[in-house]
């Protein structure tokens, strides 16, 4: 019988690490938990940046059908319909731009953190240096994920319109 390796996932229900509450709760870590908390703040960051990728795909997707949808459909389209899918273009169009001001500024977060790190700066001191880029990098996050949702609802709203008038 092979050995089985198990793996054991720690949830924490309480509190999610948002930047927000991010000094309140690392304050609350014990020394012993420490190293955990890295390791799932290292978690956190790639799920951040894990989504924010799938969002581009889906943004990028969306944005290529109804774009496709409006050419092929030249001058065969009413004007309710046009004028909705105009407007969800907009709105993914604005949602791949967040996704590339995230990503400009999670790569500048991650460059002032270790330029902090390599000048002997504390991790607190740094956490509470860069505490604001993180926290306009959720920012960006939460604007790219709206975007997406307003224009993938706009975009249906526009297709049903097509469909059913």
């Amino acid at each position: 019988m092979k050995n089985k390796k198990k793996y054991v996932f720690i949830v924490l229900f309480e509190s999610f690490f948002t930047p927000e509450t991010d000094e309140k709760e690392k304050s609350k870590v014990l020394p012993e938990n420490k190293e955990l908390y890295r390791n799932w703040r290292g978690i956190q960051r790639d799920q951040l940046g894990i989504s924010a990728n799938l969002y581009m795909v889906f943004a990028s997707a969306i944005l290529g059908y109804v774009v496709n949808f409006l050419v092929t459909n030249k001058g065969k389209i009413e004007c309710v319909p046009n004028v909705t899918l105009s407007i969800s273009l907009c709105f993914l169009l604005l949602s791949l731009v967040f996704y590339v001001l995230f990503t400009h500024n999670r790569l500048k977060d991650f460059r002032e953190t270790a330029r902090y790190l390599k000048s002997g700066k504390s991790e607190d001191e740094v956490s509470r240096l860069t505490s604001g880029l993180g926290e306009f990098t959720w920012c960006l996050y939460d604007l790219q994920r709206f975007s997406l949702i307003v224009g993938f609802c706009i975009s249906l709203i526009g297709l049903f319109i097509y469909i059913y008038s």
